[in-house]
């Protein structure tokens, strides 16, 4: 019996070419997980345990592989960072591993990097956009499983950076076995993701606290507030201190000109990792209002690492232009 396979399902099963440029991913075909969700299940979203024993060496782990789990170096005492990379990344570039280098100098953390390169592979933004849907799914899965084994949840921290704060929000709001501790999105994606249902976009009911880091708003980033507490350093928008066209356009490199203030959101959460005592933020109506000194009194904390877990509302800061970036 002859069976027809659909493209989609086609194009799961193998490995479409891609190409690197500036370690950005771009493939020759999209693979859309919408469309055939069940072929090659479990293969096309992998998970990189990396901890102050294997610090730039992962251990892969999956779901329902015992010999694995227990052959690596997680200890489920310590607590665990998750992490979800972004449209056109993968787990060694950018978002992935600034964060995941800023958490292994901490030391005690185990930091799971989900490894969706070939999915959120460029210039497919609209079937990378959907796969954020199974991409969070499988995570829920993967989590479900670790808790099974011993994972605790009240210590278990998800982190997406623009894609993948969907794709978090996703896992934390379809885990079974209860709700992770905090889900902090890094410049939401907006495109396509204005309009969808709660259930694809960050929200404060997909953990038990959503911090948010806006930096792109209105552009690549989502304007509004999405979280328990959202931080809007320099306002939250495009340019951030840095990130102004007389500063990128000379440089070599193409996509830091298009997302230079996209990926703020991620270098400054970094810095917190390694310095938890900075990035100070005023809780404020405007940003108008905090430029004009009329938050002066208002009430502070940090942005990043060191968030208020008991913390609600809208805050602003200001930055440096260049690395380190904190005023304090």
């Amino acid at each position: 019996m002859q069976i027809n396979l659909p493209l989609a399902c086609f194009l799961s099963i193998i490995r479409p070419p891609s190409i690197e440029i500036e370690s950005a991913i771009f493939q020759l075909a999209p693979v859309d997980k919408m469309k055939c969700p069940f072929v090659r299940d479990k293969n096309d979203v992998g998970f990189r345990l990396y901890t102050r024993h294997n610090p730039t060496v992962y251990q892969n782990l999956a779901i329902d592989d015992d010999e694995a789990l227990f052959a690596s170096h997680i200890n489920f005492h310590d607590p665990t960072v998750i992490v979800f990379h972004a449209f056109l990344e993968e787990p060694n570039f950018g978002s992935g591993i600034m964060l995941r280098e800023a958490y292994v100098l901490r030391g005690d953390t185990n930091v799971i990097m989900v490894d969706a390169g070939r999915l959120e592979a460029g210039p497919w933004y609209f079937t990378a956009a959907d796969n954020t849907w199974y991409i969070g799914r499988m995570a829920a899965m993967f989590i479900d499983y670790l808790v099974a084994r011993g994972l605790n949840l009240s210590r278990t921290h998800l982190i997406g950076h623009s894609l993948g704060a969907h794709s978090a929000a996703v896992a934390g709001a379809t885990i079974t076995s209860g709700r992770v501790s905090r889900i902090t999105g890094l410049d939401p994606a907006l495109p396509l993701f204005n309009k969808v249902s709660l259930l694809q976009q960050l929200d404060p009911s997909d953990a038990e606290f959503v911090d948010v880091i806006h930096t792109d708003a209105g552009i690549f980033g989502m304007k509004r507030p999405v979280g328990h507490v959202d931080f809007y350093p320099n306002g939250g928008q495009s340019p951030q201190p840095g990130c102004e066209l007389e500063v990128v356009i000379p440089q070599q490199l193409l996509l830091n000109k298009i997302f230079c203030s996209h990926w703020r959101s991620y270098q400054f959460y970094s810095e917190s990792v390694l310095r938890p005592a900075s990035f100070t933020a005023s809780e404020c109506r405007t940003w108008r209002d905090y430029k004009h000194g009329r938050c002066a009194a208002a009430r502070t904390q940090y942005m990043g690492y060191a968030a208020d877990r008991n913390s609600t509302g809208i805050y602003y800061l200001m930055t440096h232009d260049k690395s380190p970036y904190s005023i304090e």
